[in-house]
């Protein structure tokens, strides 16, 4: 997401003991900002409160450090702090769709787009805000002129795009989206999901299943494989029954 900065030691501190013990994180973090930490310190301490759960707290952070970097000055690709600006409204965007907020993550992700516009991460949590307020078009829109190839996310992007095909009935054009992801990761789980799904939907039964149950097979105790097994249970319980 946005372009790759080089961390401090004291950031890469703060990320190594993040998974293990985020309150002791939280705890340095503010310690750190006290001492002038500034928006290193801040970020550390957000990305804590995401591991605890708080995801509307550490997103109202991320977007403020954001805020607080710009001081003021107008979006520009050219800014010297435009990478981390981005980076850091980017990270609000995913904490507010780990809460549902897709207005505020919307929100945040146009802003981190107006910084970096060429970020396939970021229009990718643009797109997904879009796609879960159910503003299929904008999403469309959003996810147009994908790469066909070497973009880290391109595989995602276009799963996405095939998912949105799929909601706006054009059952062909998704189909042509998730051949293109599995063209990049023949064994994505999220393609092979959602090509099951696009081929019931073609009429392909048989086909479809055989998606599903590749995906249980590749990640069986995940949430993947649980789609799998419950589009697997509708099938077979009504066949028409759309998915």
């Amino acid at each position: 997401m946005a372009a790759a900065q080089t961390e401090s030691p004291a950031m890469m501190q703060c990320l190594t003991r993040l998974s293990d013990n985020p309150s002791a994180v939280l705890a340095q973090a503010r310690d750190w900002e006290r001492h002038g930490g500034g928006v290193e310190a801040g970020q550390c301490g957000a990305l804590a409160l995401l591991e605890m759960g708080e995801a509307p707290e550490a997103a109202q952070r991320f977007d403020a450090l954001a805020a607080s970097l710009a001081a003021g000055r107008p979006p520009s690709p050219a800014d010297p702090h435009a990478a981390q600006i981005a980076r850091l409204a980017g990270q609000a965007a995913r904490a507010w769709l780990l809460t549902g907020n897709t207005i505020p993550a919307e929100a945040s992700a146009h802003y981190a787009l107006s910084w970096t516009p060429d970020d396939l991460g970021l229009r990718i949590l643009l797109a997904q805000s879009q796609y879960d307020r159910s503003d299929f078009a904008a999403s469309l829109a959003t996810l147009d002129r994908l790469p066909e190839r070497g973009a880290d996310n391109a595989t995602h992007a276009y799963v996405l795009r095939a998912s949105v095909h799929r909601r706006l009935g054009q059952i062909d054009a998704g189909l042509q989206d998730v051949a293109r992801a599995l063209a990049l990761s023949p064994e994505d789980v999220d393609a092979l999901l959602e090509r099951g799904i696009l081929r019931a939907r073609h009429g392909e039964m048989a086909k479809a299943r055989e998606d599903w149950d590749r995906v249980i097979a590749l990640s069986p105790d995940t949430h993947d494989a649980y789609l799998a097994r419950q589009d697997e249970d509708v099938l077979e319980a009504d066949p028409n029954q759309p998915l």
